[in-house]
């Protein structure tokens, strides 16, 4: 089999493996939670926000440090990942260094190391997209968490927005 090949059978392969593995996944969080530790997590951090607005002015602080340290690891994981985006772009601008190296398989052509550098750019990137959109729910988690749920009704909600 040519070495161009193996592009064509493995990273198809690979990509169904993992959206197959994804799915199944999805389908064990919906179907039975506990089974996967996505859905412990989810419980758990729901057990936690009751907790921490069952009593505000004693869990407040402990709920908004948490979730500032949540915060403080997405923008390490959003700076990490542009940090390698711009690495691979450095690489795809100068050509890729050594071509020839042993851990390479598949197309070795200048096209085939183009589009394998910039399917990881994009993956970078996307990564980096979904840890600014972390930042910004753990800030808005952070206001809503010292909340007091006991004093929040529909009419004390739109009497407080149009006051």
């Amino acid at each position: 089999m040519e070495k161009r090949l193996l592009d064509y059978i493995l990273v198809p392969a690979g990509l169904l493996i993992m959206v197959a593995y994804h799915i199944w996944l999805l389908y064990q969080i919906l179907k039975n939670p506990t089974r996967t530790i996505v859905g412990i997590n989810a419980i758990n951090r729901r057990f936690w926000v009751r907790a921490m607005m069952e009593d505000v002015s004693k869990n407040g602080i402990l709920a908004v440090q948490t979730l500032r340290n949540n915060i403080m690891a997405s923008t390490l994981l959003a700076s990490t990942a542009i940090m390698l985006s711009s690495l691979i772009a450095v690489l795809m601008s100068n050509g890729g260094g050594n071509r020839e190296a042993g851990f390479v398989y598949g197309d070795k052509s200048e096209l085939g190391f183009s589009v394998k550098y910039f399917c990881i750019l994009v993956c970078f990137l996307v990564a980096f997209l979904f840890d600014v959109q972390s930042i910004r729910y753990y800030s808005h988690a952070s206001i809503l968490i010292n909340v007091p749920s006991k004093k929040m009704s529909p009419h004390n909600r739109h009497s407080s927005l149009t006051a």
